[in-house]
């Protein structure tokens, strides 16, 4: 058992939602280097760990979660593995996690804060701008969006290169209406890693009147004989429905990792793997999600 005065686990909490970056953050961050022993804690929504897959970093120092979104309601299995890893003769130096999409991280944060022997060092949250304004404006997602943005001590900003300089100031602004503390990370896939720690602010306490979308997620098997033109044509058409999809998959002869945000296709050549092709997501309950799956069925 870990000594009771030992000194507490600093913590990293990467945020963001659907699609921002995390991952590549991650990796970008680890490729630059962290303190031996650092453990990385990884909450993916669907049955497949897309991400962890992803992940570029010793098998042993990666724990993954898999119980979903941490949204509605926080899993007890992250309590759980924070208590577990306090508990480690030899606890991590420090610990990493990356938080599903449509998770809150103010509700994660206030976890790490009653945790024993933890520290919550920051929050990073990743931004698309090319899609902050949508995201933003959607009745939906919007609030949750902004939650993300404002509990942040860094804004790592990604995909603002094609927007032009009155729109990206625009968008500039709202970020600092949402967050005027955060310390602003530029350039692609940054790290966003301070020159400085970010400075403190008190603990801000969570409003309780947060209301959560009505997530639906899938996960179904496709053919190797998938057409990836078929499969971005179907996810176009039921795009209201869908908020994010991902899954190794096998098309017209070649594995991919495939990733869909934004209602944009990003298919990835990778190493050939065991098992089916799985494409997993997560969208909106209602019509357009139920026809989305229909139309998946018939690719299945």
């Amino acid at each position: 058992m870990a000594e009771p005065d030992a000194d507490p686990i600093p913590v990293i909490l990467i945020a963001g939602y659907l699609g921002a970056g995390k991952t590549t953050w991650l990796n970008a961050h680890l490729r630059d280097g962290v303190a031996p022993g650092t453990l990385v804690l990884v909450n993916d929504f669907g049955t497949i760990n897309v991400d962890a897959e992803l992940i570029d970093y010793a098998g042993e120092r990666l724990l993954k979660l898999s119980s979903g979104c941490l949204c509605c309601s926080l899993s007890d299995e992250l309590g759980t593995q924070l208590a577990r890893i306090g508990r480690w003769l030899k606890p991590p130096a420090a610990l990493i996690i990356e938080t599903s999409g449509v998770a809150r991280p103010r509700r994660i944060a206030d976890m790490i804060r009653v945790a024993r022997r933890f520290h919550l060092e920051r929050i990073v949250t990743l931004v698309d701008l090319a899609s902050l304004a949508q995201r933003l404006n959607d009745s939906r997602v919007g609030e949750l969006v902004a939650g993300q943005i404002a509990s942040a001590d860094t804004l790592s900003l990604n995909r603002g290169d094609d927007l032009d300089d009155a729109e990206r100031e625009r968008l500039m602004r709202r970020l600092h209406s949402l967050n005027p503390h955060a310390q602003v990370a530029h350039a692609g896939f940054s790290t966003g890693r301070p020159e400085q720690a970010a400075p403190k602010r008190p603990p801000t306490l969570r409003r309780t009147d947060e209301r959560d979308p009505d997530w639906q997620r899938f996960a179904i098997e496709l053919p190797a004989s998938l057409n990836r033109r078929t499969l971005e044509a179907l996810l176009a058409e039921h795009a209201e429905g869908l908020a994010r999809a991902k899954g190794f998959l096998q098309a017209e002869g070649r594995y991919y990792v495939f990733q869909w945000s934004g209602g944009q296709a990003e298919w990835t050549p990778t190493a050939p793997r065991p098992g089916a092709s799985q494409l997993v997501g997560i969208g909106f309950a209602g019509a357009p999600f139920d026809a989305l799956i229909a139309a998946l069925k018939t690719l299945a």
